[in-house]
This record gives structure tokens, C-alpha cells and sequence, in this order.
């Protein structure tokens, strides 16, 4: 039989309809593919899709963002009333309008890798946070996908950013510190590895595949996934029957930017995978999100 991790969000097809995916494959200019991911919020409906986002991260994904799946299934598996409500209040408690702007980068790629990668989270960082203020530093997620009976480990990096190119400069070098660094994440998932039915024998195989010390080949199951989020009221100017369209052409760019400084950080685009979505104003998105989640200072 084989192999699969599952995933933490239970709601996909309502976050399908929120977090809308356009159907296309990039290649670059010498004509090598790339994976990517182009998301939109849908401009039409009532409440707004941002809305509709910000209702099922309250609900469910904020506390699966945050919290151990272990802790989550303990308080949920005693079916008390009030138990999601107490989860996410916990988890709420160890964020700060200091660090939301780049958390809830953190939490959209969570999200884009659990729902659309079918790819969980394998710890969770911010869970060991001793002070809300504090960011976490290294990979901004640890995620885990079988994919054609092979493993694939997922070091993420996010960026919340007004401009797209400066967001890419900056992730192709934390890329680049994440993979050379990876002993100290390898460290983090030993001690910390936490997600859905995970059982001794699968723990123990992805230990032994991914440890760098006694796996020569472990870094053929180390990939890179990278989420940029960036304003561009621009592009929600456009008709909705010409949205696609025009966000494609200017997907086309970026991404070929993107994959050109990943090179040059000697990072391999085929272990890469670029998630993108467009928003019309960055720091009025963070201020939504910290007065929809009530995030304290």
C-alpha cells in the first residue's frame, strides 16, 4: 500500500472556493518547466472572499497553523463544548501585531501547501514560541508529501510583500540559508515530528531518510516551497471574465524572475515550488487580519 500523510484541514472544498486556483503550467524562456501555484481571491460574493478566508482560519486553520496536532486532537477527541473556541484562543495568544504581518504569510503558505500540495505539516514552530514578539527563525514551515511512493520534505519560506521582486530577492536567500542550514531543522523535526495518524513505523522511516548525518542521499528528498503574497490593486481593475487572463501575463514575469534568482543562489528550480497570490493593499490586509483575529500587541 502506499505510502501518505494526511492532511490537517478537513474543509478543502470550502477553501477551494476562497483560495482559487488558475489551471495553467509555466515554463521558463530555455523552455524547462517549473511548478507553480497561482492563487486569487475571488473579487464577486457576499461576505467578501477575504472575509470568507478570514472565517475559516478563525474556525479551524488557525489553530492547526499553530498548535500540535496531538494537542488538537486531545482537546477536540474530549468533545467538550467550547474546545475549538479554547484552541484557537491559545493559539491567537502567541501571535502579535509585532509579527501578524509575516505569521500570517506563514499561515497562507500552511495552508496552500496542506490544501493544494497535500502536503501537512510535519512540526509546528510557533507552538514552542516563549514570547509572542518573538518571530520564529529558519524554515518558515517543515512540510511532508509522498508523492509517486517518494518522499518529499518541504522547507518553506513566505513573504508578505508589497513588491513581488524585492519579496522574490529576499526568499531566494533565506531559500538558500533554509537548505544550508537544514541540520538545525533536521534537529527540530527529530525531537518535534507531529502531524495527523502518524504512527512508530512511519516515524521511524521518515527518521532514518531524512537524518543528513546517516543518509548520503538524503537531500534527494529535500525540496524548497516558497509563498509570496504581494499588492497589486492593478490587477483587480480588470473585468472578472478577464481576470485570469491578465493575472497569467503578469505571472509570466515574475515567475521568470523568481527562478533566475533562484539559480543564482545555486538552488535547483526543480526542487522548487513558487505559490503566488495577488492582494490590493498589503498593510490594510494586516490590519483586517489582526482586527478580524483580535491579535493583542
Amino acid at each position: 500500500m502506499e505510502k501518505r500523510l494526511q492532511a490537517q484541514l478537513l474543509n478543502k472544498d470550502e477553501l477551494f472556493a476562497v483560495l482559487k486556483k488558475v489551471e495553467v503550467n509555466f515554463q521558463l524562456a530555455d523552455e524547462r518547466s517549473v511548478e507553480t501555484l497561482l492563487i486569487y481571491l475571488p473579487e464577486s460574493g457576499s461576505p467578501d472572499s477575504l472575509n470568507q478566508f478570514f472565517s475559516a482560519v478563525k474556525s479551524g486553520i488557525m489553530a492547526n497553523f499553530v498548535l500540535k496536532c496531538s494537542e488538537i486532537e486531545k482537546q477536540l477527541g474530549i468533545k467538550k463544548e467550547g474546545a475549538a473556541q479554547k484552541l484557537f484562543d491559545k493559539a491567537i495568544r502567541k501571535l502579535s501585531q509585532h509579527t501578524a504581518q509575516g505569521e500570517l504569510g506563514e499561515l497562507i503558505l500552511f495552508t496552500l501547501l496542506d490544501v493544494y500540495l497535500d502536503a501537512p505539516k510535519l512540526l509546528s514552530k510557533i507552538s514552542t514560541k516563549t514570547s509572542r514578539k518573538m518571530p520564529v527563525f529558519g524554515a518558515d514551515g517543515v512540510h511532508g508529501q509522498f508523492y509517486d511512493g517518494k518522499f518529499k520534505l518541504f522547507l518553506g519560506e513566505s513573504k508578505l510583500y508589497k513588491d513581488f521582486k524585492s519579496a522574490a530577492t529576499d526568499a531566494a536567500k533565506s531559500i538558500k540559508m533554509a537548505e544550508d542550514k537544514y541540520q538545525e531543522e533536521f534537529d527540530l523535526i527529530e525531537s518535534d515530528m507531529d502531524f495527523p495518524n502518524l504512527d512508530e513505523g512511519l516515524e521511524q522511516y521518515l527518521l532514518e531518510i531524512l537524518d543528513p548525518l546517516n543518509n548520503t542521499s538524503f537531500d534527494e528528498h529535500l525540496h524548497n516551497s516558497c509563498f509570496i503574497g504581494f499588492a497589486k490593486p492593478d490587477l483587480y481593475l480588470n473585468k472578472p471574465e478577464d481576470f485570469e487572463e491578465k493575472y497569467i501575463d503578469l505571472a509570466g514575469d515574475y515567475i521568470g524572475d523568481f527562478y533566475s534568482k533562484i539559480e543564482k543562489q545555486e538552488v535547483g528550480i526543480d526542487k522548487t515550488v513558487l505559490m503566488i497570490l495577488p492582494f490590493n493593499c498589503i498593510d490594510d490586509l494586516v490590519k483586517k487580519f489582526i482586527n478580524y483575529m483580535d491579535i493583542k500587541a
